[in-house]
C-alpha cells in the first residue's frame, strides 16, 4: 500500500491529541502553504482534538499565535525539558525535522516526558537513496547546488532504525512514503500531470520493491 506522507499523518491525528514539533515549516514558507491549502499544521487542526505546535523560529511563533489564535510554543527541539508543557499525547509529530538536528538523540530522549506507552512518535525524512539524488552525484551535479542548506544529515532504513533503538524506541511500522499528498486540487496543471505519470510508473516499482522511487521514509514508533 503506497502512504502518502501528509495524508498518513493526519490518519494518526484525527480525533487524537498532538503534539506538532517544528510545526512553522520554514520561516518563509507558512503563509504560502495556508494560501494553498497545504499547511500540514492547518490540517491537523482540523482533525485533531487537540493540537500544539513547538517550534524554534521564536518570531513567527509569534505572529502565528496573534494571528490563527492557535496554542503553539517557542521551544528548542533539542532542550525539550526546558518548555513548560507538562502534557501527554496520543500523537507527536516530528516530520521533516530529524534531518535538521545537530543532535536527534537529544530531541529523542525529550520527548519521552510528554509520551506514555501507547503514544505514537511519527518521523518522516527524506530517502538519501532516492533515484533523483543519485542521479545528481552520478552526473556530478553537486549536492552544494540542491540539498536543503538546513540539513545536516541523511537517514537511511537502517540508520534511522538503528538510532531510534540506541534510544529506547520500538517499532511499530516502518515504512516508506511516496509522495507528500495524494491529492492536492491546488497545484499547478503540469504538476497534476507528473504526479500521475507517477502514479503510473509507481504500480511497477511498487510491486518490484524498487524503494528508490520513494521521497522519504515513514516511521511510527514507540516508547
Amino acid at each position: 500500500m503506497k502512504i502518502y506522507r501528509k495524508d498518513e499523518i493526519i490518519k494518526y491525528c484525527t480525533n487524537k491529541k498532538v503534539l506538532h514539533i517544528g510545526f512553522i515549516q520554514h520561516k518563509d514558507m507558512w503563509r504560502n502553504k495556508i494560501k494553498e491549502n497545504d499547511w500540514l499544521h492547518g490540517k491537523i487542526l482540523k482533525v485533531a482534538n487537540h493540537a500544539i505546535g513547538i517550534d524554534y523560529l521564536k518570531d513567527e511563533v509569534e505572529v502565528i499565535k496573534k494571528e490563527l489564535d492557535i496554542e503553539c510554543y517557542f521551544g528548542d527541539a533539542t532542550k525539550l525539558e526546558e518548555l513548560k508543557l507538562d502534557e501527554k499525547f496520543d500523537t507527536i509529530i516530528c516530520g521533516e525535522l530529524i534531518e535538521h538536528i545537530s543532535n536527534p538523540g537529544l530531541m529523542l530522549d525529550g520527548l519521552k516526558r510528554f509520551m506514555n506507552s501507547d503514544t505514537k512518535l511519527i518521523i518522516t525524512t527524506p530517502n538519501p537513496w532516492r533515484d533523483l539524488w543519485v542521479h545528481h552525484m552520478f552526473t556530478n551535479y553537486n549536492e552544494e547546488n540542491w540539498l536543503n542548506k538546513e540539513h545536516v544529515c541523511w537517514y537511511s532504513y537502517e540508520t534511522l532504525k538503528q538510532l531510534l533503538q540506541r534510544h529506547g524506541y520500538q517499532e511499530e511500522v516502518y515504512d516508506y512514503y511516496y509522495a507528500e499528498n495524494k491529492i492536492d486540487e491546488n497545484i499547478s496543471f503540469s504538476r497534476k500531470v507528473k504526479n500521475m505519470v507517477k502514479k503510473i510508473f509507481n504500480i511497477y516499482y511498487e510491486n518490484k520493491n524498487i524503494k528508490n522511487k520513494y521521497e522519504g521514509l515513514f516511521f511510527v514508533t514507540k516508547i
